[in-house]
């Protein structure tokens, strides 16, 4: 005779994992660190900041569903500030204090 096993399925939290990765997508806009979407017995999905602990611990490693990459640069990483602009300035060799209007 078959035995079979019984398994408890958690319901997902749609609502809760929703608010959990608008808040993940909306901190990584403004971090150096990933954002990490957490499954939490209580609130059923939670948001963390990779930057608030200094290694995550594996019992939060192991709850992690999503992550989001942090979206913050740094200045110099950016591809604008890559290119030197140069400023045209001229420059009278014959100035002098008359010259100045005030």
């Amino acid at each position: 005779m078959l035995a079979l096993a019984v398994q408890n399925i958690a319901v997902f939290n749609q609502p809760a994992y929703d608010a959990a990765y608008r808040t993940a997508s909306i901190r990584a806009q403004h971090s150096f660190f990933d954002q990490h979407i957490v499954e939490d017995e209580e609130a059923g999905f939670i948001a963390i900041d990779e930057g608030d602990y200094n290694g995550l611990a594996q019992h939060l490693i192991d709850r992690i569903v999503h992550t989001i990459a942090g979206q913050m640069a740094d200045d110099f990483d950016l591809p604008n500030y890559s290119r030197v602009s140069h400023i045209a300035a001229g420059i009278d060799l014959e100035f002098d204090a008359d010259d100045c209007p005030f």
